[in-house]
């Protein structure tokens, strides 16, 4: 199994930031391996979504659901192939001069292969699409500092 855990304070809006990680269609244009992403179901407080993402060699399609508890929490789950199981945590926090932000990332793949490529790989993946959120809310989004 996987895990890994990114804490950082934002100069932004909590409600910016969690609307940005909610936004889960705009991913293909600023997350990296990003190839599309769909939301297939919805309701009022959650959000199914067919994904497809390339990690490294591999190009993986995969659907999520999403729960949403806004300005707080965002929870994406997944159990279906290729994963045996995925849990996505982001956690927003208002603090004085923008937010601070929590993801935990737990994954376990079905495929062995698969696994030891995540374990190698995917602490510099996650770290990835933190930064890539970080740019694009410094991009997007206006600041509170």
């Amino acid at each position: 199994m996987f895990r890994y855990a990114v804490h950082r304070p934002l100069p932004f809006a909590v409600e910016d930031v969690f609307d940005l990680v909610a936004d889960v269609e705009s991913y293909p244009e600023f997350v990296p391996g990003w190839i599309s992403a769909q939301v297939i179901a919805r309701s009022e407080t959650s959000y199914g979504t067919e994904q497809t993402v390339r990690m490294r060699f591999l190009r993986q399609r995969f659907r999520t659901l999403t729960t949403l508890y806004p300005f707080e929490a965002i929870d994406i789950t997944a159990n279906h192939p290729p994963f045996r199981r995925l849990t996505i945590s982001w956690r927003f926090r208002r603090q004085e001069n923008g937010s601070f932000i929590s993801l935990e990332f737990l994954c376990e793949m079905r495929s062995r292969p698969l696994q030891l490529l995540l374990s190698h790989f995917g602490p510099d993946d996650v770290e990835a699409m933190i930064a890539s959120f970080e740019r694009r809310a410094r991009e997007t989004l206006p600041r509170r500092a």
